[in-house]
């Protein structure tokens, strides 16, 4: 399982902010070059904000950053274009 953490490191006072949280998940499925992942974004509250699956991930040629933008991909898309 990957875990995912979104903080904010205050400059002035020193104090941690969570802003975001989220793991992704291996299903088990797949075959040993390329895995099927499910994901849970939430909030800085811990609220569910998007879930999603990755299917046919090439996990041994790409990186973890590569599964977490697909993840975001998914859910985000063009919206900050």
């Amino acid at each position: 399982m990957l875990v995912i953490r979104i903080e904010l490191h205050s400059a002035n006072t020193g104090r941690v902010t969570t802003l975001a949280t989220g793991k992704i998940t291996n299903t088990g499925t797949g075959t040993p070059a390329q895995g099927n992942y499910r994901f849970k974004l939430n909030d800085a509250n811990g609220r569910e904000w998007q879930v999603g699956t990755i299917n046919r991930f090439p996990r041994k040629r790409l990186l973890a950053w590569d599964l977490l933008y697909r993840c975001l991909k998914s859910v985000i898309s063009e919206r900050n274009s």
